[in-house]
């Protein structure tokens, strides 16, 4: 295995330990020597790992000490606006990455969906995706979103505006988002949603069910979202 591939995978397995709980606030990370002969890698990659994680805000470095686990900052993003996650995340300067999972699909509505249906949107179906979003490289939402499909066809096989399905249903559909109807749960992350957003299972997660309102009779937007804030608390930008 390469030093790159090996300098990851410490730095993965001590930020896993760290957000799980097993190092907490103030704790004491093993000393470079003790990694370095637990993980059989030089202390090259070592201090690679621990640069990283000094980096992102997991640990300090001090001198005679060694790496000191620091309390969890949490930055609040807009999750709950009608400008959409790009555009409000991308409004704080963060780097914003959108990994998609399944493609726009023709499709039909979830026999237990979680908002109430009009008869006009359950006979028209919906166009479904899923999609991960980052802040940087770090995954913070798994995100389902459904769209009832009236006049809707060609979603399925166009790239969004500038990446964003907002600006996309704003500027060729002239749909407008009005409002959003969030209703909030607390879950645990199960085996699925720990692969996706990298974090162990049972990690707690914040689970959103949101109703996006637009000027269009029959069509909202809706969303489930499994959201992970552990750094990023959720805010309503408007």
């Amino acid at each position: 295995m390469t030093e790159v591939l090996l300098y990851r995978k410490l730095y993965e397995n001590i930020k896993g330990d760290i957000l799980s709980g097993k190092y907490r606030e103030g704790d004491l990370l093993p000393s470079e020597n003790v990694l370095k002969d637990a993980w059989h890698v030089t202390r090259s990659t070592v201090r690679r790992a621990m640069l990283e994680l000094e980096k992102e805000g997991y640990i300090a470095r001090k001198q005679g000490k060694g790496s000191i686990v620091l309390p969890r900052r949490r930055h609040t993003l807009g999750l709950l606006s009608v400008k959409g996650f790009s555009q409000v995340v991308g409004e704080t300067k963060k780097p914003v990455k959108t990994i998609t999972i399944e493609k726009p699909i023709q499709t039909f509505f979830p026999a237990d969906f979680f908002y109430p249906l009009s008869d006009v949107e359950t006979e028209a179906g919906c166009i479904f995706l899923k999609r991960i979003r980052c802040v940087g490289d770090e995954p913070v939402m798994l995100e389902n979103t459904y769209i009832p499909n009236i006049g809707l066809e060609d979603l399925v096989s166009m790239p969004f505006v500038n990446g964003s399905l907002f600006e996309t249903l704003g500027r060729v559909y002239q749909i407008e988002i009005r409002n959003a109807e969030p209703d909030l749960r607390a879950v645990l992350a199960g085996r699925a949603e720990s692969r996706w957003l990298r974090i162990p299972e049972g990690t707690p997660l914040l689970h959103i069910y949101l109703r996006f309102s637009t000027n269009r009779q029959h069509v909202s937007i809706y969303s489930s979202l499994l959201c992970n804030t552990n750094r990023y608390s959720v805010g309503i930008n408007h």
